[in-house]
């Protein structure tokens, strides 16, 4: 018996990521308790699912057709955010930030691309409450600005975000965890590992009591801010104004996977 228990654990440790499969009861890395899973991409194929996300959110201002995407100048962003930016190989999601020529459709000009996808997909994913997680590595060179977040779905007209987290890579000390609405509520927090070095888990737990900030499973903050409505996920990869890249430089995410539950 313990012979054919010893060949089974072989072999799952020699199977490729896209052959290895996650069992549908698999829990939270964060919060403990009775939770059903109710959204998950694993990033097993060869592309973007477009059933579960789309990649043009109404938080960027400036949606453009031809080219397709979108960009956010107003709000320190540097990129045009399009398809192509994204790619999904190996079991895992790539959203690479790179130097670029670009101009959108309302005549604004872009000299960086990256890419976003928001969960507002055919079969995509709108929630209020719940566990949301993302196991990633963050971009090391300097001016780019990865983010797990919410926001508002197509029928909630209030701003609705919640950031599990933004990162700015010219400094790998801080964690922003925050929830925005009517204030701003939450915390800077300082990981013990450098977020450009391997995968690391980020989540939160929103609840109508407020909302808790996990990283690698280890409650790090409380927010007392909750939704107004119903909000999309949303995985993205900024050129931040604000600390602009170098010259030539690229910067890339790469997401494990993106999971969600609900009590």
């Amino acid at each position: 018996m313990w012979f054919i228990r010893f060949l089974a654990v072989m072999s799952a440790l020699t199977m490729s990521s896209a052959e290895r499969t996650v069992p549908g009861d698999v829990e939270p890395v964060g919060p403990g308790g009775r939770w059903t899973l109710t959204f998950r991409d694993e990033f097993d194929g060869s592309a973007v699912d477009g059933s579960k996300w789309e990649h043009r959110s109404t938080a960027e201002s400036d949606w453009s057709d031809e080219p397709y995407g979108t960009g956010n100048p107003d709000s320190k962003q540097l990129g045009f955010d399009h398809p192509g930016n994204c790619s999904v190989a190996g079991g895992a999601l790539t959203i690479t930030a790179r130097p670029d020529s670009i101009r959108s459709q309302s005549g604004n000009w872009y000299g960086w691309s990256s890419c976003l996808i928001t969960s507002t997909g055919p079969e995509g994913y709108t929630f209020r409450y719940g566990y949301v997680e993302i196991r990633a590595t963050l971009p090391s060179p300097p001016g780019f600005w990865p983010s797990f977040w919410t926001w508002q779905s197509a029928d909630n007209e209030q701003r609705t975000e919640t950031d599990v987290f933004e990162y700015f890579s010219d400094n790998r000390r801080h964690l922003y965890l925050t929830w925005h609405w009517d204030s701003d509520d939450g915390c800077i927090h300082t990981p013990r590992f450098d977020p450009s070095a391997g995968m690391h888990v980020y989540g939160a737990d929103i609840r109508e009591s407020g909302t808790d900030f996990y990283v690698d499973g280890e409650r790090v903050c409380h927010a007392s801010g909750t939704p107004a409505g119903p909000v999309n996920l949303v995985v993205s990869n900024f050129v931040y104004a604000g600390r602009p890249p170098a010259s030539g430089s690229v910067g890339r995410m790469v997401v494990d996977y993106v999971r969600a539950w609900q009590r």
